[in-house]
């Protein structure tokens, strides 16, 4: 029976225990995954109760036959990452599908399974809070460049350079004691913030639904709107979520509200920015920018935001180091383990956590 027929009122991790040894779990990723997540397990997957098969998603020939493989293997659990297919509407909630946990390796779910999946009672978990504070760290290193005007170094080492040696010319800038906005509330935010501690900035924030009293507790300055937020900000980091209502809330006039010279970063997502109102700015020289996403990736060759002397762009890095990739899929093999036990799950994905995902 499917699961939206059964929308079980009982917790599905629960209903699990009792038949761990009937459960079907389908690792559905690719090759280049499988050794970035689980270098450890490139071999063999650790034993278990039930089944488990590893389906190499390079072997994909179409569509149809991921959605045919989904319907004869019939897995209970399915461990996805980046290159997994996203499961079929038609295939998910068919009568003879079974699944009922989708633990995701990685970050976003919403390619991978519709909210609906999660109002019927599946469960979903991805890495949560686990690489937060990589990206928050790349955040704060885009924030010390663009004031430190890491573009002119380059050019100023040549030795007769009059820049060289030279802050004042340069127009090098302190983070210590600035005016900080950030677009966001969420994980990243929450680490970018503990980040800037030692720098005695006055800190802001808006994102919408988020409660005023929570940005209080971290010591932030709630705004009430995004026009407030920009115009009280030296410095802007975009960390919200890209959803249907956030696309292209970062328009050219809020950008304008920003004092000449300010910094914008964004670490979240391209999508968020009117980038051809961006391109103007970094035309015109009116702001320092740091980018590490943007609206179509790669960034275009003939994109105007190359062109600009004060922008840094980053290539969508700001995720996973190299070195904490495993401990992705280590959480994801954990929560595998806990829902076939009963256990609790990390980076549990709500309906809220996936209303509020890019």
């Amino acid at each position: 029976m499917s699961l939206l027929a059964t929308r079980k009122k009982t917790n599905p991790a629960l209903a699990a225990t009792a038949d761990a040894a009937q459960q079907r779990v389908l690792f559905a990723f690719s090759k280049g995954d499988r050794a970035l997540f689980f270098p450890s397990h490139v071999d063999a997957f650790p034993d278990g109760p039930g089944e488990r098969q590893w389906f190499n998603t390079d072997t994909l020939k179409s569509l149809q036959h991921w959605e045919e493989y989904l319907l004869e293997y019939r897995p209970t659990v399915l461990v996805s990452c980046w290159s997994t297919p996203r499961i079929p509407d038609s295939v998910l909630f068919a009568d003879s599908m079974r699944l009922r946990y989708l633990c995701h390796s990685a970050g976003t779910v919403r390619s991978k399974v519709p909210r609906e999946f999660i109002t019927a009672g599946g469960m979903v978990t991805n890495w949560g809070q686990t690489i937060s504070h990589t990206v928050a760290e790349h955040g704060l290193l885009l924030v010390l460049a663009s004031l430190r005007r890491m573009t002119c170094w380059k050019e100023s080492l040549e030795p007769k350079n009059v820049l060289w040696g030279n802050a004042q010319l340069m127009q090098t800038k302190s983070l210590r004691e600035k005016r900080v906005g950030i677009h966001g509330f969420g994980n990243v935010a929450c680490q970018l913030i503990h980040l800037l501690e030692p720098f005695s900035v006055e800190c802001r924030a808006y994102s919408e639904n988020v409660p005023p009293a929570i940005m209080r507790q971290k010591g932030v300055i709630p705004c009430d709107s995004l026009e407030e937020l920009f115009s009280q900000s030296e410095i802007i980091v975009e960390c919200e979520a890209l959803t249907a209502h956030s696309a292209g809330s970062v328009t050219e006039k809020l950008l304008r509200l920003l004092p000449p010279d300010a910094v914008f970063v964004n670490i979240a997502r391209g999508g968020l920015v009117d980038e051809r109102a961006l391109e103007r700015c970094a035309v015109e020289g009116r702001l320092r920018i740091a980018l590490d996403v943007f609206s179509q990736e790669p960034l275009s060759e003939e994109s105007l935001l190359r062109a600009g002397e004060d922008v840094i762009l980053s290539p969508h890095i700001a995720g996973p180091t190299s070195d904490w990739f495993y401990r992705c899929g280590d959480q994801a093999l954990k929560n595998l383990e806990a829902y076939l036990k009963g256990g609790a799950l990390n980076g549990l994905v709500t309906v809220e956590v996936y209303d509020r995902s890019t």
